[in-house]
């Protein structure tokens, strides 16, 4: 039993470890590892130099420790030898082959760099765009071994202590109150930086941001209606330089536009909603970008959208404001696409 300011409530145990117990791990994987943490639940089968395959339930990078984990999540209820030691076992014999690492440290790399916004995150927090070198020194070290589990017993202990890399071993009870399942409370002790042991208490549809936050559709159906026409006009604008190459897709809370197909080197343009006023991000060449109105002001921005030239960005709230902002877009258009 567990009481929160005199609400009752009970222990839970997952029955399914993937539907039930690994999503609350993810949920929480920040105040598990740390605010600056990726997650990385790719199902990448690794392959040993005998050809036994072995599937890490996660893979989690702390970035201002440049550190890697490997997480294994498990019942306490599952056989311990054949469930954690086994396929840990697995997991590092096959990493201690160079061709293994290799394919851990392309898999991470291509689950960055699809990214836009993680892509930028990472390389915001590294000081660096060189993504691939950073996770390739990740590797070179063996990585950290975290098993997370909903009960931690003596036999589990016992039997992770012959694997050869440092492994932590966490505890993660959940519980639901008495007058409302749908109500739970997490019980664990984060790996770092916390002694006291850390209570997480909400609703478990709640969200973590506002709802018109979650997504483009959301920031469109919320901004005011003069945003909703502004970008509307802008985007037809957009498309009119040339139909047959100008390309669009949304990526999370954000429109980007492409000189052909969508890639690092074809985005030219991403749309970013306000309440009350349309961002647009570009590229621009310092040597050859003129914006004699100063829309774009001095501020620079460290690659969130484009790995080449300056990011610049800039607010329109109506529609006379787009001739000019096409001139701008226009520019970062000419330097835009695939070498």
């Amino acid at each position: 039993m567990l009481i929160i300011d005199g609400v009752k409530y009970k222990l839970w145990t997952p029955k399914d470890e993937e539907k039930e117990f690994h999503p609350l791990v993810k949920e929480h994987y920040k105040e598990i590892f740390g605010e600056d943490s990726l997650y990385f639940d790719t199902k990448h089968v690794l392959k040993t130099v005998s050809g036994i395959g072995s599937i890490p339930d996660a893979y989690v990078i702390n970035l201002s420790r440049a550190e890697l984990y490997v997480v294994e999540i498990e019942l306490a209820s599952h056989p311990v030898y054949d469930h954690i030691v086994k396929q840990l076992t697995k997991f590092i014999n096959g990493i201690e082959n160079l061709d293994t690492r290799n394919q851990i440290i392309d898999m991470l790399y291509d689950e960055i760099d699809s990214d836009i916004v993680l892509r930028a995150t990472v390389q915001k927090a590294i000081g660096s765009t060189d993504i691939y070198r950073f996770v390739s020194k990740l590797l070179s070290k063996p990585p950290r071994i975290v098993i997370i589990v909903d009960k931690k017993t003596p036999e589990i202990e016992e039997a992770c202590r012959v694997l050869k890399y440092q492994t932590d071993i966490m505890e993660f009870e959940t519980f639901v109150r008495e007058d409302a399942p749908n109500v739970h409370a997490h019980l664990f002790e984060p790996l770092f930086g916390i002694e006291r042991i850390e209570m997480k208490v909400k609703e478990e549809k709640g969200k973590r941001v506002p709802e018109h936050y979650k997504d483009w559709q959301s920031l469109y159906a919320w901004v005011e209606d003069n945003v909703k026409d502004v970008e509307k006009a802008l985007e037809s604008s957009i498309i009119s330089i040339n139909p047959s190459e100008v390309t669009k897709a949304i990526h999370g809370r954000y429109l980007c536009f492409y000189k052909g197909k969508p890639s690092t080197k074809s985005i030219f343009a991403a749309f970013l909603l306000t309440k009350k006023a349309l961002k647009v991000r570009i590229r621009t060449d310092p040597n050859t970008f003129k914006d004699p109105q100063r829309l774009t002001g001095d501020k620079v921005y460290k690659g969130w959208f484009f790995k080449q030239g300056e990011e610049r960005e800039f607010k329109i709230r109506s529609r006379e404001q787009i001739p000019y902002a096409m001139e701008l877009i226009k520019q970062s258009y000419d330097i835009s696409g695939e070498i």
